[in-house]
């Protein structure tokens, strides 16, 4: 077949979906595109300056990072508001990664920093090369809920220390905590009244004036502050002498051992940051009525840690604040990601030397406020309310986040989510089926008042696929039903409708059940199945056992055969009817 032109455009969109926004750009986005930018710009310059440090590596490769991570996504990834730089819970993992392996050689300590972003782009490109995206499927929205509040309650643990002016030293957040109530008497007065006043004004400023950058505003009036008072000399900590550099070039100088110890930590980032993307990049997707490829998000994380790993960078993913931050400003494409790295480039490149006075706490008020933010109390109220399994689902993301670790947490998450679904399916829910006068179907007799049932006659639904799990419940369902019925039942009708599958297990219950009823002189008919379940009852042997002329296309001629011949009278008397085939 030959391809054509177009045909090979339509190939580069899909791995490279950064050219349909270019194509497709509008000019009504420019606007709204341009002042997200400086508003992201302005944000992403104290937190890649704030979590380059809780990485442990030079300031300075904060911005790089992030400025870097937003171009490769812009080309790479599918989502049209996600924005990848540093973050918090990326950043706790690799220093916890790195502290053991390191030591205190900062050259080293680069190098198997960009070692690690190399190891998770690697693994994000094979997980999107091998189509492993169904991945998230399994990260339901309660997960989604647990694991950012336990996310951002990790990143308030990581700035304790630094809001009150102690040295932090502990990588979990039990341990943050416990270090910060250990050693409140050392705690630096200054630091702290000034760390509570710039979470103070940030919270005004997010109340009243939303959209001016008020992470920039802060960095800049605090660094001033602290030049004209000197406030390094009275204890508060600054940032310090901040070269002003390009990013370097070149692969991480390491060796296997290096490699085979940072494995763990890169499958967990590699799963964590894709977790953590894939779930926020659905929903603005969803938002604004875009399709977002699972897929296509592992290769924009591959992008965007690849190419960090060849600029001497750390591991990146997508970031919460900032993403939101770019919908409520209006961002429109990954414009948005392409201006503001551009910024934050000329910053890095010229502009550094500024920050000499920057008070750290600032960054660790900016990160908490950012953090409280994330957190989402109100969505595990409203999940308490709908459905209280789900909402104890969120609160244990989150616990096992925050005691466990981020990937741990998660996982827990998963397998208790998928406990639940089998407990479900194991007891589906059913219905003892009748009608109601003036009301065409068949009713559950529970929920429908007026609803009766035909005497002599058991209609039964179930409400789940037949397998191992639940074929015993299926039976004991109906035989306490056939036991409490007034007047005796002669027959069951098994309504199918909600059955797609049938295993081998429970087509043998199935039969055990058959030769139950009718040890006790019951008919056991089944209705409205479809052509697998049909097709399963055939290669099971049960649609000969059953009799064809105990399959109906629906519950209607069930019933009406049932009361055509009459409640004692055997179905072998009657003509068979015809094979119930669509």
């Amino acid at each position: 077949m030959k391809l054509t032109a177009t045909d090979g455009w339509r190939s580069a969109r899909r791995f490279v979906p950064g050219l349909s926004w270019v194509r497709g750009y509008q000019k009504s986005w420019l606007r709204p595109d341009l002042l997200s930018a400086l508003t992201i710009g302005a944000m992403l310059v104290p937190q890649g300056l704030a979590y380059a440090q809780i990485v442990g590596v030079r300031p300075v490769a904060g911005l790089y990072a992030g400025a870097i991570a937003m171009l490769a996504y812009a080309l790479f990834g599918p989502s049209r508001h996600m924005l990848l730089g540093p973050e918090a819970g990326a950043a706790i993992i690799a220093a916890s990664a790195l502290a053991g392996v390191a030591g205190t050689d900062p050259a080293r300590y680069a190098s198997l920093a960009a070692l690690l972003a190399l190891m998770v782009g690697l693994i994000s490109l094979a997980a999107g090369l091998f189509k492993t995206g169904a991945l998230a499927d399994f990260l339901s929205k309660p997960i989604l809920i647990g694991y950012t509040n336990g996310a951002a309650l990790i990143i308030i643990g990581s700035q304790l220390a630094r809001m009150f002016g102690l040295e932090r030293k502990a990588n979990d957040f039990p341990g943050q905590v416990l270090e910060v109530g250990q050693n409140l008497g050392k705690t630096h007065l200054p630091t702290l009244l000034l760390g509570l006043g710039i979470i103070v004004v940030l919270v005004l400023l997010r109340r009243f004036l939303p959209k001016l950058p008020g992470p920039l505003i802060l960095v800049v009036l605090t660094t001033v502050a602290a030049e004209v008072f000197q406030l390094h000399h009275g204890g508060v900590k600054v940032v310090g002498p901040v070269a002003a550099a390009p990013p370097s070039l070149g692969l991480p100088s390491v060796g296997f051992s290096d490699v085979r110890v940072l494995l763990p930590a890169a499958l967990s980032l590699a799963l964590v940051n894709y977790a953590g993307s894939v779930l926020t990049g659905r929903l603005y997707a969803d938002k604004h009525r875009y399709h977002l490829d699972g897929n296509q998000e592992f290769l924009g994380q591959a992008a965007a840690n690849l190419a960090n790993a060849f600029t001497q960078g750390f591991p990146v993913t997508g970031s919460d604040s900032r993403t939101a931050v770019n919908d409520a400003m209006g961002g429109k494409s990954q414009l948005v990601g392409v201006v503001a790295a551009v910024l934050v480039t000329v910053f890095a490149l010229f502009l550094t030397p500024l920050l000499k006075n920057l008070p750290l706490v600032t960054l660790g008020g900016i990160v908490i406020v950012a953090a409280v933010y994330l957190m989402d109390v109100a969505a595990v109220i409203a999940l308490w309310r709908v459905r209280r399994v789900e909402a104890v689902l969120a609160v244990v993301t989150t616990l096992g986040v925050l005691v466990l670790g981020i990937l741990q947490g998660i996982l827990i998450a998963v397998a208790l989510a998928l406990g639940d679904l089998i407990r479900r399916a194991a007891h589906p829910h059913d219905a003892v089926l009748g009608e109601r006068e003036g009301v065409p179907g068949w009713h559950d007799v529970s929920r429908h008042t007026g609803t009766h049932t035909v005497p002599g006659l058991l209609v039964y639904r179930f409400d789940a696929p037949m397998f191992f799990a639940n074929a015993r419940h299926l039976r004991e369902q109906l035989r306490a039903l056939v036991a409490r019925a007034k007047p005796p039942v002669k027959e069951v009708v098994l309504d199918a409708s909600a059955v797609f599958d049938l295993d081998v297990t429970a087509a043998d219950g199935l039969e055990k059940l058959r030769r139950e009823l009718e040890a006790q002189g019951i008919v056991l008919v089944i209705a409205d199945a479809n052509a697998p379940l049909r097709g399963m009852l055939r290669r099971t042997g049960m649609m000969e056992r059953l009799g064809e002329e105990n399959v109906y296309l629906t519950v209607e001629a069930a019933v009406a055969r049932f009361q055509k011949r009459g409640p004692g009278t055997s179905p072998e008397s009657e003509p068979p009817s015809p094979p119930a085939s669509h």
